[in-house]
């Protein structure tokens, strides 16, 4: 399939789904907190911590993007990762205790999973408009976090949180038909191939030896994720990695307090309800004119505006107990994460290789889990301990500060060191770029020489 053509644009609707579900089901939960902190008589921590699972351990399970979809193909992963995520939803319907539910929230990360495979594969079919299919897929992100809310809360007076479970489980079941749609890309099929475990020994210099036990394959499958070239790109560590840390951090803990936060100034489970909604407005209708903010700014640019409406947001949310100024300042919150979260695969895009680009999304995700863990943990603990809201918020936008002095102390790093690399700008082509080879101008690697060897597509 010939990137950019007609038929390209069908890999949006899995796309777009598999966004929509990530988000949609982790705003649910945070919806569902209350019921089930009550059901099975724990702390606010204990509960926080079991939703920052689906986050974290989706994330970690991440980790097997690559190699399941060289395995397995995007089609036939996509669809495991919905299915399994479906039967965790049940699981968590029917759990007797909290060990159980954790269990099934643990088959709920797998829609991380899902996601992974599905952004990881968009560059395999679009190169002039990847832009404005990042910006089409991400609007799936705000509709599940302004939908989902308000369904589960309905549902939940009707059904129980145990009923609303199984009717997630449905919606998630969506995603065996919708991963039908998947199409093989001429691209994807030559990096697979180049990339496929069959071909390790000749591509990287793993393994020498022809043993084909599960063993082996499962030793060159770590060895071909933990050997990333990412791990030596400084652009991709200042402009992704660390903004998505930030991103998970305080995302996640603004998922945790900010109902809680409206039920405690005398708003309503459904106004509290509204006001986490109105987040995912803000970043609909981000979303949506994305692609024109693009045309006026570069990424860069976008990502330090993002960061400042994220700090200016979460530092000034408790200075406000009027149920108006609240969803304001939800909405502006929404605004900053539709911006960075968005940023980050065009970032990516710009600063790794086309064969890269999925490892990097995968990467992505990983550090997303490791935020969303601890903060599940740590926020829930601090809130327990201070029993401030103020003092919470303003760890978050503390958090949140880190984004944009990642992004500085990267442009200072690159002006004071010589270097050709520049950056790239809106009318620039996104070029490859592994900063330590081009400071030191090291000629590539030989294969014998795995610790340096940097594979590329032919």
């Amino acid at each position: 399939m010939a990137k950019d053509s007609a038929t390209s644009w069908i890999i949006l609707f899995p796309v777009t789904l598999a966004v929509f579900l990530e988000q949609g089901m982790i705003k649910s939960f945070s919806v569902l907190l209350s019921d089930i902190k009550d059901q099975f008589s724990t702390d606010t921590w204990v509960v926080g911590s079991s939703i920052s699972i689906i986050v974290g351990l989706g994330s970690v399970i991440g980790l097997a993007a690559e190699p399941l979809v060289r395995k397995c193909g995007a089609r036939v992963g996509y669809m495991i990762c919905g299915l399994v995520s479906s039967i965790g939803l049940i699981v968590c319907s029917y759990a007797p205790n909290s060990l159980t539910l954790l269990l099934g929230m643990c088959c709920i990360g797998f829609l991380i999973l899902q996601d992974i495979i599905a952004i990881g594969i968009v560059p395999d079919y679009f190169d002039s408009y990847f832009n404005t299919a990042v910006a089409i897929y991400s609007c799936g992100t705000g509709f599940g976090i302004t939908v989902m809310p308000i369904l589960t809360q309905t549902c939940l007076d009707i059904y129980g949180w145990r009923g609303t479970c199984l009717l997630l489980s449905g919606i998630c079941m969506h995603s065996v038909p919708f991963g039908a749609l998947i199409k093989r890309s001429n691209n994807y099929e030559n990096i697979r191939s180049e990339k496929s475990p069959t071909n390790l020994s000749s591509s990287y210099e793993i393994s020498t030896d022809k043993d084909n036990s599960l063993r082996s394959h499962c030793r060159n499958m770590l060895k071909c994720v933990f050997s990333s070239p990412l791990f030596t790109n400084v652009p991709f560590i200042a402009q992704v990695l660390v903004p998505a840390f930030v991103c998970g951090f305080t995302s996640t803990g603004w998922l945790i307090y900010i109902v809680s936060y409206a039920s405690s100034n005398g708003a309503s489970l459904r106004q509290a309800s509204v006001v986490s909604t109105c987040g995912g407005i803000g970043l609909t209708a981000v979303r949506i004119v994305l692609p024109l903010l693009q045309q006026c700014m570069t990424y860069k640019q976008l990502m330090y505006l993002a960061s400042l409406l994220g700090t200016l947001s979460l530092a000034f949310t408790t200075q406000f107990d009027d149920f108006i100024q609240m969803s304001l300042m939800s909405g502006l919150f929404g605004i900053s994460y539709g911006i960075l979260g968005a940023e980050l695969y065009i970032a990516t895009k710009y600063v790794t290789s086309e064969a890269d680009y999925l490892s990097g999304v995968m990467w992505i995700y990983v550090i997303n889990g490791v935020a969303g863990i601890s903060t599940g943990f740590f926020s829930g603990w601090f809130f327990d301990t201070t029993g401030s809201f103020t003092l919470s918020f303003a760890l978050l936008a503390a958090v949140h500060v880190v984004a944009p002095v990642s992004l500085a102390l990267e442009e200072i790093f690159l002006k004071v060191t010589p270097s050709s690399f520049t950056g790239p700008t809106q009318k620039d082509k996104p070029v490859p770029v592994i900063l330590g080879r081009l400071l030191r101008k090291e000629p590539r690697a030989s294969n014998s020489d795995f610790s340096k060897l940097i594979p590329r597509p032919e």
